[in-house]
């Protein structure tokens, strides 16, 4: 009965979180059109949001392996960001903006990697707690949270989304509020972990390297996917439409994702997104239609979730459990935070040199190259446990 209702609570807990998120990430690129921002000026606030995660997602997964609970964690960061983001109002010149993205985002970085090593530590303690079922929440809350966020800006303004930010946040800390769990780890236990020793791993830094690289190209496609839509003749609905597609085709494969890395191993699993998302981007560069564009965004469902239940299944077959919290921060720097920044500044300057389809060129052969580095982990002896 206990085991049902902590599954339940951490299901809509993620179903929450991820409906938040959706007010922010999918149309940040509409806001900074809106104030008539230039593409040079996109990439940099868009690679500032990204340096931003890659100092502070680390950073709050060390202070919860070391000194302070997840839940406490996650609390600071939903509130406090819940009062930040309507800072983003307010802005309406370049620097104002990049002045909102740094109060905002130094504490909404850490909501998402602490969910994800809140439910591996969850899951840890009773068997039948899958990551990949609680994240197809998530996903299935970012779904219906795009959909009706387009309709809602296509009606009112840009503004409403950070206005419904603050709201839906109050979602977040009930289902937090209803999480009866107690971390295993005492404080005294915790001032004895040492996160950083897992830098140490020539294998493990080898597999980060791979989840940069192939960042680039996740974090490029993110952010400019919204002018790929423009280019060929969408709007601000089909926005909303194009993220509902990105996200719920994620919830069956989040489904079935541990049958899956049982069978083929979790490595292959990750490798596997790597030769998808190349050939999905690839993809996007044949046809200047908005319908089209639409549909290969399926392939959203067998890309992200095998890249990202994978790659965190892997990581955590790498690390002790008492440096989980930020092993997964670490990681989620580096695919939200490094790879997004490059992705970004570069993405601005070849989509003003060039094209939006020359873009989605080059990051096809980036997720090529973060798939070569993958593939030398396969030579790799598998990593022991220091549980």
């Amino acid at each position: 009965m206990e085991e049902k209702k902590l599954n339940r609570n951490l299901s809509f807990l993620f179903f929450s979180v991820y409906w938040v998120l959706a007010c922010y990430t999918p149309f940040l690129l509409l806001y900074l059109q809106d104030r008539r921002l230039s593409y040079i000026q996109i990439g940099i606030v868009l690679a500032l949001n990204s340096a931003i995660n890659i100092l502070f997602q680390p950073l709050w997964g060390y202070l919860t392996d070391k000194y302070i609970s997840i839940k406490k964690a996650a609390y600071i960061s939903a509130i406090i960001s819940a009062l930040a983001v309507i800072l983003f109002t307010l802005a309406h010149e370049f620097y104002g903006i990049m002045l909102s993205i740094v109060l905002f985002v130094i504490f909404q970085s850490g909501l998402l990697p602490l969910m994800d090593s809140l439910c591996y530590k969850i899951a840890h303690n009773y068997s039948n707690i899958k990551y990949g079922k609680i994240r197809l929440m998530g996903s299935a809350g970012y779904a219906f949270s795009s959909f009706f966020l387009g309709m809602v800006i296509a009606r009112t303004s840009i503004d409403i989304i950070f206005y419904l930010y603050s709201l839906f946040s109050l979602f977040i800390l009930l289902f937090l509020s209803k999480l009866n769990f107690h971390e295993e780890n005492t404080q005294q236990e915790k001032s004895k972990i040492k996160p950083l020793e897992v830098l140490k791993n020539t294998g493990f830094m080898i597999f980060l390297l791979s989840v940069t690289i192939g960042s680039i190209s996740y974090g490029a496609n993110n952010s400019y996917i919204g002018v790929l839509l423009q280019e060929t003749g969408g709007s601000t609905q089909n926005l909303g439409l194009l993220w509902f597609i990105v996200a719920i085709t994620e919830v069956p494969i989040f489904f079935v994702i541990n049958k899956l890395i049982a069978r083929i191993g979790s490595l292959n699993t990750y490798l596997l997104s790597l030769a998808l998302f190349s050939i999905r981007f690839f993809l996007c560069t044949l046809w200047k239609n908005t319908g089209i564009i639409i549909m290969i965004q399926f392939l959203q469902g067998l890309t992200f979730p095998l890249f990202m239940a994978g790659g965190l299944d892997y990581l955590c077959g790498l690390v002790p459990v008492g440096a989980r919290s930020f092993s997964i921060s670490l990681m989620s720097a580096l695919i939200f935070g490094l790879g997004a920044l490059i992705g970004n500044l570069a993405g601005g300057i070849i989509i003003d040199s060039f094209s939006i389809f020359s873009l989605y060129r080059v990051i096809s052969a980036v997720s090529l190259i973060s798939l070569a580095v993958a593939l030398t982990l396969r030579k790799r002896k598998p990593l022991k446990r220091m549980d």
